[in-house]
Parts: structure tokens; sequence; C-alpha cells
């Protein structure tokens, strides 16, 4: 072919292409975007809520927790008097999955007595074959 001839197709490609490239620049938007509100949402997700990305953890309730720190306390060896058991009392924190082994693991706040100042520490809770919470103390 002659060069002039494949320059003039070279050009018109160009023209053409520049000429497309800037009807797709500056064209409307064929799709107008929808806000959707908070409230919409959360109705989506309380009616499916696989649809909420965060995973939820079974935690034992305050008076679970207590009565298994209170067997756990009890079955510790460290414990010289059975009979004379002090009044704990367990206020649960953040709970999360636990890192090594089955249940969870929450963050407490341990009083043995009324008068006692509070311990802050992790414990672990794990439900047992017959579906009651034991406490693990590391």
């Amino acid at each position: 072919m002659n060069q002039n001839v494949l320059l003039t197709i070279a050009a018109s490609v160009g023209l053409v292409t520049g000429a497309g490239g800037t009807w797709l620049a500056t064209s409307p938007p064929s799709k107008e975007v929808e806000v959707v509100s908070k409230e919409v949402i959360a109705a989506f997700i309380k009616a499916d809520p696989s649809l909420c990305p965060i995973p939820t953890v079974e935690a034992p309730t305050q008076a679970e927790a207590l009565s298994a720190y209170r067997k756990a306390h009890a079955a510790s060896p460290l414990v010289w008097d059975r009979n004379n058991m002090p009044e704990i009392s367990v206020a649960l924190g953040q709970c999360d999955k636990a890192g090594s082994g089955p249940g969870v693991a929450c963050m407490t706040s341990v009083k043995i007595s009324p008068e006692a100042q509070p311990i802050d520490r992790i414990i672990g809770f794990a439900k047992s074959a017959s579906g009651e919470w034991i406490a693990t103390i590391n």
C-alpha cells in the first residue's frame, strides 16, 4: 500500500478514537445513584442477619458468668477452706472468640468481697455438653 493511504487510515482511526473517548468522558451517566438510609440498611440486616459482615459471638449472661466463675473458683486447688467461700462478684465486659480452644474470652472485673477492689482480668467461658457455661481461670 501507498504510504499516504496508510497515514490517512491511521489519522482517521485516531480521530474516531479521540472523538469516542471525548464522548465517553463528557456524556452524562445513564443511571442515578440512590442514597439508602441507615434505617433501610438496618431493616435488611434484621430481615437477613447473614448480610451483616460482623460475626456474632455467643457469650454467657451476667448470671451465667458469675455461676461459672464461682464453680471454677471453688474447684481451684488454691482454695483451702471450701466451707468459707468469699462473696465473689463478676462484671462482664467485652467478649470475643477465644484464640485457642472453644468458647469465648471475656474481659471481666472480679471482686472477691463487696469491699474489695475490682481486679480486671480475662476469663475464658465455654459451654459444656449439657449446655452449662464453664469458666477457665488462667
